[in-house]
């Protein structure tokens, strides 16, 4: 009598369980694909963002150039010592105005003006002695040769009391113009030396605010010019280029420039940082707000505008001038329709839903994106708006 196969349940167990899972992926599968099926129409049929825009018209501008500098005196001079000996009087205290050629210390005369007295009375008695030799020459009792040295032996001793009067004038140091004592290093009783320093003076106006230009923009500066710096304090001045370099500096390959500013009432310090900024060139530009730069996908920062067809373009930043709050764009076309709310919403080539042009000459908000509309740029470039 044969037997029937003995089937353990583990296996029927096991076989089940494959054909569920089966059957489970199979639906999966079909109703994934028929999701994304039903999906794509709808993000086909999305509404285009709503974006205020405004019509730009180009202006005549300078392009500028801004150059981080640094102001200094148009003169400063140390004053050291011609001769040696001590101090007798100080006239000037540090930071004291001066005008040129005010006394600011004197060197003790000491015995130089008994040399002095001296050399006076040589130069009176070779004086005399020149004017004898010279009538006994013209009777003939004197030849020409002892003349000669008689007139050599008179400027020798005029030489002589020269030096000594420079000597006695060196002891008085006086301004050589007029501007602010900045520095008097000695007291009364002082010994100087030869070469010591004595003071410095600085000349106040005009003063001086240096910067250095760049190779592409060297060529648009010129001595005479016009320009203006911006200072520390906020405050601006105006001014004349009265330098630029011919030659560039070889670690930095710029070129150094100078602008003279007037400072009457001596307000300006040496050695504080100042933006300078000089006109290079007049070209066409469209004044924009600051805020409405934005970054594209790139990273580049820029504007977007609504091109002929109806879909937003985006034009790279060339920056011609700007201040606090507004920007002069250059590099756009004569007119251009700039997007001023919901930039950050669109990319280029999406098309747009415009605003009324009421709306967007008054500056009104236009509705926030629904969550359907809103499709801000790819890696979130153009969320700040």
């Amino acid at each position: 009598m044969s037997r029937m196969p003995h089937i353990r349940p583990i296996w029927i167990v096991l076989v089940i369980v494959v054909v569920l899972a089966a059957w489970l992926a199979s639906g999966m599968v079909g109703n994934t694909d028929q999701s994304a099926a039903e999906a794509a129409p709808k993000a086909d049929k999305a509404e285009p963002v709503s974006v205020a825009v405004r019509t730009s018209t180009a202006e005549s501008v300078w392009r500028e150039v801004e150059l981080n500098g640094r102001t200094a005196p148009d003169r400063a001079v140390t004053l050291r010592a011609q001769t040696a000996g001590r101090i007798e009087s100080v006239q000037a205290r540090r930071g004291a105005r001066v005008n040129a050629n005010d006394v600011l210390a004197r060197i003790a005369v000491d015995d130089r003006s008994a040399s002095r007295n001296e050399a006076r009375a040589v130069v009176e008695q070779r004086r005399l002695q020149y004017e004898a030799v010279r009538k006994m020459s013209e009777k003939g009792y004197q030849t020409r040769t002892d003349l000669a040295q008689a007139k050599s032996d008179l400027e020798a001793a005029q030489a002589q009391l020269a030096e000594i009067q420079q000597d006695i004038d060196n002891t008085v140091i006086r301004a050589p113009f007029a501007g602010v004592l900045e520095t008097r290093p000695v007291e009364i009783g002082d010994y100087v030396g030869v070469g010591d320093e004595i003071a410095r003076v600085i000349q106040q106006d005009p003063f001086v605010v240096r910067g250095d230009l760049a190779e592409k923009d060297v060529a648009f500066v010129e001595p005479g010019q016009s320009g203006h710096a911006r200072l520390i304090d906020g405050r601006t001045v105006d001014g004349t280029v009265r330098y630029v370099a011919t030659e560039a500096d070889e670690a930095t390959r710029t070129y150094p420039v100078e602008l003279e500013v007037d400072n009457p009432s001596g307000r300006l310090v040496s050695g504080a940082s100042a933006k300078l900024i000089l006109p290079l060139e007049e070209v066409e530009a469209h004044d924009v707000a600051a805020d409405l730069l934005t970054l594209n996908e790139a990273g580049d920062m820029g504007i977007k505008t609504i091109g002929e067809d109806g879909r937003v373009a985006f034009h790279t930043a060339d920056i011609v001038k700007s201040n606090d709050e507004r920007l002069w764009l250059g590099g756009l076309p004569e007119t251009v329709r700039l997007i001023t709310t919901g930039q950050g919403f669109v990319r280029a080539g999406d098309p747009v839903r415009i605003a009324d042009d009421a709306d967007a000459a008054a500056g009104g908000a236009v509705a926030a994106p629904t969550q359907d509309d809103a499709r801000p740029a790819a890696n979130g470039a153009d969320s700040d708006s």
